[in-house]
């Protein structure tokens, strides 16, 4: 571990830790096996990182993994802390689905999961559509219309997860009646791509809106980052974030790799106005045991981290309550 340099803690706000792992990365072998690694893996983050962001391999040649919404899910209970940040690619996975597998991971997390938006492109798209043949819809092939896939995508999913009002579970005995069938709505939602009517099979979250995040760097389109709730950004793209028409209010996740200086880096994501900070993992144990030792520990004693806290994950990242857009109109 790097020595802790002498630094001017005055008007540091300390960030909320978090990792990154990927569903692909490690070469599994029988069941028990990629169950053992990740039980294990969490365990020891559980509790020390304050959310996990799980990216998916979704059909990539040299082999994909675990889906990462149902990864997220089997590990909710077995990670009683940890927000679950589920990784999806919305020009693969239909909205309504994504749309329920985050809000069940919502309830089996006890309202500590959020949505990772992602948009394959390229040489990823054409492994995808090798994998599991072209969909009636969407993906489009041009980058324009990708974008506004995802886009649309991120819109209808909220909806959504607001189709049930919160109290549209009623449980009624006497009148044998489970449901308020006045509390369930159409979402009705139309695009070029593809419409849904709702509302959803799955109740509202128990969040609201579990959080969304997505991928920025810059020189990209920006549409998919300014529909999240966070957004996440390497060190040195911070300021071209902040300065994008629409980024005022978004919280900013700074991306670094465990082979950066740390220090450093969490330094100068705090004055570039980061909320927040993610530290890519491999998914080795050994390498998770050293993080959950020796790095988060060393980087709260710096007070460049706050302590680990709990509770839901929109509220870790102090972003409002979201009222439920069709009851506020009824």
């Amino acid at each position: 571990m790097p020595e802790i340099g002498k630094t001017d803690m005055s008007n540091i706000k300390p960030l909320i830790l978090g990792v990154a792992l990927d569903a692909g990365a490690i070469t599994y072998g029988p069941a028990e096996g990629w169950r053992d690694r990740w039980s294990t893996l969490f365990a020891t983050l559980d509790g020390v990182a304050e959310f996990a962001t799980i990216e998916d391999g979704f059909a990539r040649t040299s082999g994909d993994g675990p889906d990462a919404t149902l990864l997220a899910n089997w590990l909710a209970p077995r990670a009683p802390r940890i927000g679950l940040i589920a990784d999806a690619a919305l020009n693969f996975a239909e909205p309504f689905h994504v749309s329920t597998a985050i809000a069940t991971l919502d309830y089996v997390s006890e309202g500590r999961a959020g949505l990772l938006a992602q948009r394959l492109r390229g040489e990823r798209v054409s492994e995808a559509i090798a994998a599991i043949g072209a969909l009636d819809g969407f993906p489009r092939a041009d980058d324009e219309a990708l974008d506004q896939d995802g886009t649309d995508a991120i819109e209808v999913i909220r909806r959504l997860w607001d189709s049930w009002e919160d109290d549209a579970v009623i449980r009624d005995p006497e009148t044998q009646r489970y449901l308020d069938g006045g509390k369930l709505h159409y979402v009705d939602f139309r695009s070029d791509s593809f419409k849904i009517l709702g509302p959803s099979i799955t109740p509202r979250p128990p969040q609201g809106q579990p959080v969304v995040a997505a991928h920025w760097a810059k020189g990209t389109d920006s549409s998919l980052a300014l529909a999240a709730d966070l957004v996440i950004v390497r060190v040195e793209d911070i300021a071209a974030f902040r300065a994008l028409p629409g980024a005022t209010g978004k919280l900013v996740i700074a991306e670094i790799d465990d082979t950066d200086n740390l220090f450093a880096a969490a330094r100068a994501a705090v004055v570039a106005g980061a909320g927040a900070l993610r530290i890519a993992l491999s998914g080795s144990l050994e390498q998770a045991a050293r993080f959950a030792s020796d790095i988060a520990p060393s980087l709260r004693a710096a007070g460049l981290v706050r302590p680990s806290a709990e509770g839901p994950l929109r509220q870790r990242f102090g972003l409002p309550a979201t009222p439920n857009r069709y009851a506020t109109a009824a």
